[in-house]
């Protein structure tokens, strides 16, 4: 009836769930109380009159989860027959419904785009990071970037791993477990260098094992492991490398350099100012027109998406993502004054330390009694014309990046593993490559910060020595492990994620086979 109430609050002990309930909802009551916290009830629990919950099981565990008193209720009368029925269709026709995934895509970057947080949705980080891919960029310029054939992973990855399996993996050896308590268990000068990519500290995504960058007790595990002379490169955050080379330094490493590795295609993470002035005042503001982000990807004959040409590949093609936002006016005098101001920096570079353990004696008494040292020069240059390198080409008065910019953008070169011709280029301390895309991981890699392979084959070639063995502590979804093993390398690889390590034994095995 019009003029009846559409909930009234009910105390949460006066509703009895229904018995016969055949929905299991216990796996989503997290879900339901996340979102319950952040946005309040968006439905009322429908009843019976005498306080028998029709529909909105889910709605009621997570009220008493989250130790709520009252819960908003509609009452309906209805007879036990109808009862039912209206409980089964409630579920039933919300399994029905399907998502448009393009435009839920569309909507997820928008809301990204707005700085908003999207923990309390139903989905979890990695089904969000899933959905929403790499968001595409305003200019159109970053094309979805090409996949190496080494990082292609199987399909299906079996749950297998347990804490403390130990497996042998070729040559490599990984182990499931507390990366500090494994590398305890280490002799003493063990290991040539220590290639890793650990948690950033800036807890990516939500992800627990990014709450802290690797302290003290890690950098002296791998200050004593090291052979003397032996190098580590170490990933972090360009807020937080510094907290990882404090550490590193203390332990009495020797810091070297820092290697910037060059992506260009981070996604502004930028609150816009003048929209949150205009949010903060209740004001709307006026839609002035349309903008259209776009990026480019191309389809391979075998069905794959990537986004640089494979030079081999005739039977590519390009296709180019699109979406559209609204462009809004400010609508108050201080937004208008702080229009296009934001917060954030776009993320187009990764660092990551260089540090040796001191030497015994010179160098060159160091290499011949411990077989390391120094880095791989020529082993590393890089070639003219290679786009790991993005600066001046090497012609006469040449001073620009436009020669490179054009090349990657274009998609006419791929990006080659860096030359061992002696006479090209010196290696700089940076290294232009770009993210693996999201084709490359394939459904069983949920790991959310996965490198490219031609990166790490580039950095354990410059600090590993033939025949010596690199230590990856912090393994994720293996690419340090796999670029090993295209080097010749052995690998000695800690991932405490029993999901991870499945990862990289599926990923291994498909790299190999």
């Amino acid at each position: 009836m019009p003029n009846e109430p559409a909930a009234v609050y009910v105390a949460v002990d006066e509703l009895t769930p229904w018995a016969d309930n055949p929905r299991v909802n216990a796996g989503a009551v997290e879900h339901v109380a996340d979102s319950i916290k952040r946005f309040g009830f968006a439905s009322p629990i429908i009843a019976r009159q005498n306080g028998e919950v029709i529909a909105g099981h889910t709605r009621l565990l997570a009220a008493k989860q989250l130790g709520l008193d009252v819960v908003p209720v509609r009452y309906l009368d209805l007879d036990p027959v109808d009862a039912k029925l209206l409980a089964l269709a409630d579920n039933r026709v919300g399994e029905i419904a399907e998502w448009d995934s393009d435009k839920l895509e569309q909507v997820l970057n928008e809301l990204a785009l707005e700085d908003a947080q999207l923990d309390g949705l139903g989905w979890s980080d990695d089904e969000l990071a899933e959905i929403m891919g790499e968001p595409p960029e305003i200019d159109g310029t970053e094309p979805e970037p090409d996949a190496d054939a080494l990082d292609e992973i199987p399909d299906t990855a079996p749950a297998i791993t347990a804490a403390g399996d130990v497996v042998d993996l070729g040559q490599h050896q990984l182990t499931c477990g507390d990366c500090i308590d494994l590398m305890k268990g280490l002799p003493d000068n063990s290991v040539a260098a220590i290639v890793t990519d650990p948690p950033y500290g800036i807890g990516f995504m939500g992800k627990g094992w990014d709450h802290a960058v690797p302290g003290a007790e890690f950098a002296e595990q791998a200050y004593r492991v090291l052979k003397p002379g032996g190098h580590i490169i170490a990933f972090a955050a360009t807020r937080t490398v510094h907290r990882l080379t404090v550490a590193l330094e203390d332990a009495g490493l020797e810091v070297r350099d820092q290697i910037g590795w060059l992506q260009w295609q981070g996604f502004p993470k930028s609150l816009d100012v003048s929209k949150a002035l205009d949010k903060k005042a209740g004001a709307e503001r006026e839609v002035v027109g349309k903008q259209r982000l776009t990026g480019t990807a191309r389809k391979t004959a075998d069905g794959g998406s990537h986004g640089c040409a494979k030079t081999n590949d005739a039977l590519e093609q390009t296709t180019r993502i699109a979406t559209t936002i609204d462009i809004t006016a400010p609508a108050t005098p201080e937004a208008k004054q702080w229009a296009g101001w934001g917060t954030a920096l776009k993320p187009a570079t990764e660092p990551a330390i260089l540090c040796r353990k001191p030497l015994a004696g010179t160098v060159a008494d160091n290499v011949l009694e411990h077989g390391v040292g120094g880095i791989n020069v020529d082993g590393c240059r890089m070639a003219y014309g290679d786009p790991a390198w993005p600066g001046p080409t090497g012609e006469v008065g040449d001073r620009s990046i436009g020669g490179w910019q054009d090349s990657y953008v274009g998609g006419g070169l791929t990006n080659p593993i860096s030359t061992k011709d002696p006479g090209a280029r010196w290696p700089a301390n940076i290294y232009v490559c770009p993210k693996p895309p999201k084709s490359e991981k394939g459904d069983t890699n949920k790991h959310p910060t996965v490198k490219p392979v031609q990166l790490m084959r580039w950095l354990i070639r410059l600090v590993t020595p033939p025949g010596e063995t690199v230590l990856e502590p912090f393994c994720g979804s293996g690419t340090t492990l796999i670029a090993a093993e295209a080097e010749g390398i052995r690998c000695v690889a800690f991932e405490r994620e029993p999901t991870y390590c499945d990862i990289i034994r599926a990923r291994y095995t498909g790299d190999t086979e």
